[in-house]
């Protein structure tokens, strides 16, 4: 297995007004010099709402999706997005999608050319990148979305749990949330937010789960970590966070609920011309594929895959190792030849 480095920086990114910086923290997972010497792709991962850089990396063997991807010769850029966890504290109507769109780019810009010319930490020798793709969970698929319509920051990208037609809370069986007739779709999709139990949507869990699918060396230590992770993450409060764990913020970007309406991504996602993976759990906040694919109308290759047995936080679920080996098959897609193709400036 290859072995893995962590080096956490931020990266100074303009203000909007230009009169002040900020910057955006990230995480960077390297595999050791011989990979990395062999042009290694980089995976760039954004968390969702409520989460940080460090839901890529949670604090149990076999929970970091990070080192799963680094173990496979791949360098990781897990980011906080601008307002969020260890990047610029900012107010809700600053960070919106263009605004931190823009932040998040110029800091992947800045982590890739540190990259080349190794000055990303002491002793780590300059490389040079492979394809970049980049994947965003939930909300962090949303911003995604803008930074590849407004910027073309990566040569392929990956939307994990995040609806591109307008999010879909999932309701549980025996349980019912009135809307009011003649509801906008924003009223419709407020009355099912007050009404959603978020747990259940967030975490999956059934008889089965507890003896789910595990890697060869999982068994009862890592049932047990499973089940300390989703209690402190509900315990947390979710969606809104009471206490944040290490995962998590209290923190939301200020373009969240907008762009949870159905069509508000519409035009973003017709710019976005690379090739496009949707992946989301059994239990999730998407639409029906035909519905979320509808949009992708310049992607020049287009997936879908969804998990069993996995609800919203992909990273908790017993069959989380299946949607991260058909990432690393999706990065390994955009590494073959994709290279190139996008503008980064």
């Amino acid at each position: 297995m290859t072995s893995t480095r962590l080096v956490d920086l931020k990266a100074a990114v303009a203000a909007a007004d230009g009169a002040e910086g900020w910057h955006i923290a990230a995480s960077v997972h390297l595999p050791a010099d011989e990979a990395l010497a062999a042009g290694p792709p980089v995976l760039v991962l954004m968390p969702g709402g409520g989460y940080n850089r460090h839901y890529f990396d949670l604090p149990a063997p076999g929970f970091s999706q990070a080192g799963h991807h680094v173990s496979r010769g791949t360098v990781v850029v897990a980011i906080d997005h601008l307002g969020v966890g260890d990047s610029t504290e900012l107010p809700g109507e600053i960070t919106t999608l263009p605004t931190v769109a823009a932040a998040n780019h110029a800091a992947v810009v800045t982590i890739l050319d540190r990259m080349r010319a190794g000055s990303l930490a002491e002793g780590i020798p300059p490389f040079q990148p492979g394809a970049v793709v980049g994947a965003g969970q939930s909300l962090g698929g949303h911003a995604l979305a803008g930074m590849q319509a407004y910027h073309r920051t990566f040569d392929a990208v990956a939307m994990l749990g995040s609806s591109m037609a307008g999010t879909n809370l999932p309701l549980r069986p025996g349980r019912t949330v009135p809307v009011p007739d003649g509801a906008t779709a924003e009223q419709a999709t407020l009355a099912r937010m007050a009404g959603a139990d978020w747990a259940w949507i967030f975490h999956w869990e059934d008889p089965d789960a507890a003896t789910g699918p595990l890697p060869p060396d999982g068994g009862d230590d890592e049932r047990a970590a499973l089940a300390a992770l989703v209690a402190a993450d509900i315990a947390a409060g979710v969606p809104a966070r009471r206490t944040p764990p290490p995962w998590g913020t209290a923190a939301y970007p200020g373009f969240s609920m907008e762009l949870m309406m159905p069509g508000a991504l519409a035009e973003q996602v017709a710019l976005i011309d690379v090739p496009v993976l949707l992946a989301s759990g059994e239990r999730d906040v998407c639409r029906p594929p035909a519905e979320e694919i509808a949009g992708f109308k310049a992607a020049t290759d287009l997936s879908v895959f969804v998990v069993r047995r996995m609800a919203h936080m992909h990273n908790f679920a017993p069959t989380r190792a299946t949607l991260w080996a058909r990432l690393d098959e999706f990065v390994s897609h955009a590494a073959c030849g994709l290279t190139g193709l996008t503008g980064r400036d």
